[in-house]
């Protein structure tokens, strides 16, 4: 089984799972991205009819500094939902490591959270570990190979994932960058990561 903890299918954000026998399953997440907090008045409250796989994706983007007050007031309202559906989160973090990790102690979240699209150093990953959240690596694996290395290294893997997140990639493909990347062999990881995502659906 080939986990693809965040990806994309027509603008909507989803979980997909491959088998062996090419079968895809598609779980969809629901929650109001950052780049969309300033039109989302009407999202929140249609978001709790829908919620099934995840709360996602959302977070925090200090790429958008204007709406970043707006963003940390959704990312809290989210994390509301998540906690009362007893759903895990699929969270967009650019440049807002230390403002993720304070806002999860200020809420006392208790449910999963994944990082998805994780390119930052190894020492803020630990910090992300710390308190309870899964990293979960895509482009970087590709864009900054002496990064990944580092990360593989020093991440365990029962608090990894593998995503293709907008970029068109085959999952697959980038099971087999993380193996080249790393110390582990691919039926290790597929059953460590798969595990992982059994952890998260234990969770609701």
């Amino acid at each position: 089984m080939f986990v693809d903890i965040h990806t994309h299918i027509d603008n909507q954000s989803v979980i997909k799972i491959v088998d062996e026998n090419f079968k895809e399953k598609v779980l969809k997440t629901e929650g109001v991205h950052p780049w969309k907090v300033c039109a989302c008045d009407n999202e929140i409250p249609r978001l709790r009819l829908g919620i099934t796989a995840a709360i996602g994706e959302v977070g925090l983007d200090k790429v958008h500094k204007e709406t970043f007050e707006r963003q940390v007031e959704v990312f809290e309202e989210m994390i509301r939902l998540s906690e009362s559906y007893r759903k895990p989160m699929i969270v967009h973090c650019v440049r807002a490591y230390s403002e993720i990790i304070e806002i999860r102690k200020k809420t006392k979240a208790t449910m999963p959270w994944v990082i998805h699209g994780f390119n930052s150093s190894v020492e803020t990953m630990r910090q992300l570990l710390k308190h309870n959240m899964y990293i979960s690596l895509g482009e970087v694996l590709y864009r900054n190979e002496i990064q990944a290395v580092e990360i593989l290294k020093n991440i365990p893997v029962e608090r990894l994932f593998l995503e293709t997140d907008v970029s068109g990639r085959d999952i697959k493909d980038v099971y087999a960058k993380a193996v080249t990347l790393s110390r582990w062999d691919l039926e290790f990881l597929c059953k460590k990561i798969f595990e992982n995502y059994g952890r998260l659906e234990t969770t609701h």
